[in-house]
């Protein structure tokens, strides 16, 4: 819960507003972004959407009790409420505001971007951080222009750490929220084929991703994947920096074996990690290297590792009648695909892929489809179901590419009372991969509501 504990004359100064009525020295603790959930004497911030504009529902909120509002004064009915504090522009003044607050906190503050693992790092280095001290961080859906500043002004002196991961759908996103947190240690996991529809290119998502080196604190440290095509350009760049990878070059080196090794400063350190794989082992040398920039030791980071527990539907596990299910359906691109697909390589047999599309691909939707297709047809597979209207392109070039024991339908229902047959069976391993809008869980959902 929200609580500045400052003034009103304060609050005004810090969203570089004007009090235009109200008392100066009256306190002020919240506000709401949300209309509807505005209560007696808070104050209301309207902010505006791609498909709302809140200012519409200023009068709305008198009824409710508003005690002031933080708003546009173009936008203003004539009726207002006791506290009325005029911005230029309500998203900026949100921003000027959290970056206020969050430099009133000297505390470690880690900020994670990248196309794929970021949610997966940030749970992670969560559970490294919260065995040390209290942490303020957001969830996935609150990383963004508006979400990234409302978090930021959760923090409050009982956190001992921030972790914050930024999104970003177009060039200029990560430094517009990046220089609000103002990070002591920014991670960028990696650069792939993620959003494309969006940035129109690979280089653009570079360039985007990297602009979180620019938004550092002072003395900041920037963590990045050595082993990374595009990322590797930073090697060059004179700034603190600690690198994870399997290269030996890597700061952080990632040894082969059973468990977790990480390689550093002359000493080798095991961590056994629950729900291994290759994939995150990536996500976890760059949360311990976070780890390491925010004062902790490989003891704090093997106990918060050791305990770290898989957001749902990110590589969950499920015993399922005696199979194996991985369910990896919050979100899917050629990255996150091919990382599934080596996670379940070595399971144990039969192997079933069930599979949806893959979103926000843009023009090159085809073509990474395709070579999807084209991979599972050599994966040895017992059954491989592709559903989705672009998947119709993996389907065909699967076919092409000489692969057996295909079902495709255009949308899940085409073939999911099969999956569940299957999965009650309790035989073999199966991996579900989607973007998030496919709700393939419903595969679940289905075979719980039956079994």
């Amino acid at each position: 819960m929200m609580d500045l504990k400052i003034d009103i004359e304060t609050l005004a100064k810090a969203l570089g507003g004007k009090l235009l009525k109200g008392n100066p020295r009256a306190p002020f603790s919240r506000f709401e972004t949300d209309s509807r959930k505005v209560k007696s004497g808070d104050f209301f911030l309207p902010l505006k959407g791609l498909n709302y504009e809140a200012h519409a529902f200023l009068s709305s909120t008198l009824a409710a009790g508003a005690g002031g509002w933080i708003a546009e004064i173009l936008k203003m009915p004539a009726e207002t409420p006791e506290t009325v504090i005029t911005v230029d522009n309500t998203l900026k003044a949100l921003q000027t505001l959290a970056a206020w607050h969050r430099q009133r906190f000297q505390i470690p503050l880690t900020a994670i971007t990248g196309s794929n693992g970021k949610s997966t790092t940030r749970e992670m280095l969560k559970s490294i951080f919260q065995a040390a001290g209290e942490t303020c961080s957001n969830p996935g859906n609150l990383n963004n222009q508006f979400g990234l500043p409302l978090s930021l002004l959760e923090l409050a002196p009982a956190h001992r750490f921030g972790l914050f991961e930024l999104g970003a759908s177009r060039r200029g996103d990560i430094k517009e929220i990046g220089r609000v947190a103002r990070p002591t240690c920014g991670i960028i996991t990696n650069i792939g084929p993620s959003h494309l529809q969006y940035f129109g290119d690979m280089e653009t998502i570079f360039e985007t991703k990297t602009e979180i080196a620019d938004c550092l604190a002072p003395g900041g440290i920037l963590i990045y994947n050595y082993d990374d095509q595009y990322l590797s350009r930073l090697n060059g760049r004179k700034f603190p920096k600690l690198t994870f990878g399997r290269s030996p070059e890597a700061d952080l080196c990632i040894l082969e074996g059973k468990n977790l090794k990480i390689k550093y400063d002359g000493g080798i350190f095991e961590i056994n990690l629950p729900h291994t794989g290759g994939h995150n082992y990536y996500n976890a040398a760059a949360a311990a290297g976070a780890a390491l920039a925010s004062g902790l030791d490989f003891a704090a980071i093997r106990k918060g590792l050791e305990s770290y527990t898989p957001p749902p539907m990110r590589l969950q596990e499920l015993r399922i009648n005696g199979a194996t299910v991985i369910l990896d359906a919050y979100n899917s691109n050629p990255q996150s695909a091919a990382s599934a697909l080596n996670e379940v390589s070595n399971r144990p047999k039969p192997l079933f892929l069930m599979m949806g599309d893959m979103k926000e691909l843009g023009k090159y939707s085809g073509q990474y489809h395709a070579e999807l297709g084209a991979a599972l047809a050599h994966t040895n597979a017992e059954g491989v179901f592709l559903a989705g209207p672009e998947m119709k392109a993996a389907a065909d070039a699967f076919t092409k590419a000489g692969g057996s024991g295909l079902t495709y339908a255009e949308d899940l229902d085409g073939w999911i009372d099969r999956a569940r047959e299957l999965i009650a069976g309790g035989e073999g391993t199966f991996l579900i991969k989607a973007s998030r809008s496919m709700k393939f869980e419903r595969i679940i959902e289905r075979v719980k509501r039956y079994n």
